[in-house]
Parts: structure tokens; C-alpha cells; sequence
């Protein structure tokens, strides 16, 4: 299994490479006058296609966590330019207006081609507390090499407010769609990737307490762009990963919705990451935001990595649950994405 944390700026695009297949966890991504995000995972995912032919261009599964536009900006063009066979969301409805226009673009293409399918993960669909939810919509993946990759969501869309109050801008936790996203785990053997999308503090809690028992894996995928409430130490307890992986932009790039705009990745999340993964990396500095639109370097010891610090990261697990940093495929030129309605017909 090669899993790529495609740097698509301030936003998410994972890309889960197996030998029988592919899986795409969210489309990024951060788009201004300096970057671009779509043509960026394009020519990525070109790259990628063009080495392994034998996929036929083909994502077995497109996973959208949830309907912000730095996380599916870029799938009306993924389905415009490469066959998907399904996809996941959690159900809700876009209500960001970049965000509305792309999912609405989603939605088209599904009526378009009804061949592909579509799984709406809702935490009312799991059968029992520490029971992850499967389904072939979720896990088409059958033997690879002698390998049965498990794909399961472990949360999902809340269908009423468990009492999780207000944030600290008035606004209701409940509302928040962060905090309904599809939550992926990915086994391949012994190797195992978690991916919370931007879920937040109160939504953690609740998953930590109703599914604590599935959440030990080697790989962490950082809440929320490393987010000061997208990781907790009960979380990483539950999971003692030994990998990290924020997807989130550089801070040089001084522009709305960026990763400076937010202060991302926060300094008490990395904190709280330094002392929970076990794996090591070279000793370095790395920025990492103390507010918005502030930043201090901090020395970085542990396998924590970021696309904004390093670019693309892959890494590369084999079924006894070895895992290594690998290579960045090499982007291709890709075409700029279509103003029509997107088609998953290539």
C-alpha cells in the first residue's frame, strides 16, 4: 500500500494506492492568485495513472469527508477526468457558496451516470458502539497480492445534537459540519491509516468514547489541517500512531483561507503529536502557527510530517505493517479542469 498525502495547499487530497485498486479520500484544496489546487491534484493523479497502467485510470472508491470546499473543490474535475466507480459522503448539503457549486457538480454527474454508486455514512447506519460500519459501497476492494485491503467508516452525520453546545462563536457545535465527517480507516494487513477529516474537539470525545477500541493504527492522517481542536491526547492514546501526516499549506503564501490565515498547523496540536508518535525523522524546524497569521519554528523529532513543510508525502506499507517514506510521484502537465458539468466517463 502506497498512500499519498498530495499536497494540494490549504486543503486535503489522500490518495490510497493498492495493487487491486485505488481510493481517493477528498479533493482539496486551497486556490488564489499564487496556487491552484485542482490542476495541481490533476497532475498528480496523472502521474500516478501514467505508472500504474494497470489501474486504467480508475478510483475504486472517491471518499469526501465532508462538503468544504478544501476538501471538494477538486472532484468535480476527478470525476470529470477519471472513472469512480463510488462514492462515500456524509449526506449533508453544501452550505459554503464555492462548495454548493462544486457539490452540485457532484450531483450531476451521479444522475448523469447512475452506474456510479453512492454510500451517505450517517451515524444512525452503525449497528452497535465499537462496530464499524462496512459495506461493499465503502470496500469494493477484494484480494490484492493475497491481501484483503478493509475499508470502514468508524463516524459519520449525526442525525440529532447529543447536547455538544456552542463554539466560541455563538454558533452550535451541532451545526458545525466539521464535526459530521466521514471517518475512514484503512487496513492493509498489519498497516493501518485513520483519517478524521476535520472532525473537532466535541465530535472527538464521542468517537474516542463510542469506537476507542478501533482507533489503534500506525498512520494519522491530522485532524483539520492540524487545527488547534482537530487532535486531542485522548484521541492519539487511543491510537498511538507512529506516523503523522498534516495535509495543510505553507504559511509563506499571505492570502485569505490559507494556511497563514489560519495559523495551521498549530503549535499545541504538533505538541501534543511530538509526544504521542513513536517513529522518528531527521531533526528539524518546521513552522507551525501560535495564532493567526503567526508563526515560530519548532523543532520536529518525530515521523510527524506536513505538505506544507515537506510537499507531497508518501508512505509505503507492506502487509506485515513495515512502513517507509517513499517518493513522491512526479506531477504531470494536466489539463485545466472543464467549465461543463463533470462526466466519470474516461
Amino acid at each position: 500500500m502506497r498512500v499519498h498525502f498530495i499536497d494540494v495547499g490549504q486543503g486535503a487530497a489522500t490518495l490510497v494506492e493498492l495493487p487491486c485498486g485505488a481510493m481517493l479520500i477528498d479533493t482539496g484544496g486551497e486556490d488564489n492568485s499564487e496556487y491552484h489546487s485542482v490542476p495541481a491534484l490533476l497532475a498528480y493523479l496523472e502521474a500516478v495513472f501514467a505508472r500504474r497502467t494497470d489501474l486504467r485510470r480508475t478510483i475504486d472508491v472517491l471518499w469526501l469527508t465532508h462538503p468544504h470546499i478544501d476538501h471538494v473543490r477538486g472532484a468535480p474535475a476527478v470525476l470529470s477526468n477519471f472513472t469512480v466507480r463510488s462514492l462515500v459522503d456524509d449526506g449533508r448539503l453544501a452550505r459554503q457558496d464555492d462548495a454548493i457549486v462544486a457539490m452540485g457538480q457532484v450531483a450531476d454527474a451521479l444522475r448523469a451516470h447512475p452506474e456510479v454508486t453512492r454510500t451517505v455514512v450517517g451515524l444512525r447506519d452503525f449497528p452497535a458502539p465499537d462496530v464499524a460500519l462496512a459495506s461493499p459501497g465503502l470496500d469494493p476492494f477484494l484480494q490484492c497480492e493475497g491481501v484483503d485491503p478493509k475499508v470502514v467508516a468508524l463516524w459519520g452525520a449525526v442525525e440529532s445534537d447529543p447536547g455538544w453546545g456552542e463554539n466560541d462563536y455563538g454558533g452550535a457545535h451541532f451545526d458545525n459540519d466539521n464535526n459530521h465527517s466521514a471517518v475512514a480507516r484503512v487496513d492493509f494487513g498489519e498497516a493501518s491509516l485513520l483519517v478524521t477529516g476535520d472532525l473537532e474537539e466535541v465530535a472527538i470525545r464521542d468517537l474516542v468514547r463510542d469506537r476507542g477500541a478501533l482507533l489503534d493504527v500506525d498512520i494519522y492522517e491530522v485532524g483539520h489541517h492540524g487545527s488547534h481542536n482537530g487532535t486531542t491526547a485522548d484521541l492519539l492514546k487511543a491510537m498511538s500512531p507512529a506516523w503523522a501526516v498534516m495535509e495543510v499549506g505553507p504559511s509563506t503564501r499571505k492570502h485569505s483561507w490559507t494556511a497563514w490565515a489560519y495559523g495551521h498547523p498549530r503549535e499545541r496540536p504538533v505538541s501534543l503529536l511530538e509526544g504521542a508518535v513513536s517513529g522518528e525523522r531527521p531533526a528539524a524546524l518546521h513552522p507551525v502557527g501560535v495564532s493567526i497569521k503567526s508563526f515560530v519554528d519548532m523543532p520536529i523529532a518525530r515521523a510527524i510530517y506536513a505538505t506544507g513543510w515537506d510537499g507531497t508525502v508518501v508512505l509505503e506499507a507492506d502487509s506485515a505493517g513495515n512502513i517507509s517514506l517513499g517518493k513522491a510521484d512526479v506531477p504531470l502537465a494536466a489539463p485545466s479542469p472543464s467549465d461543463s458539468a463533470p462526466s466519470p466517463s474516461k
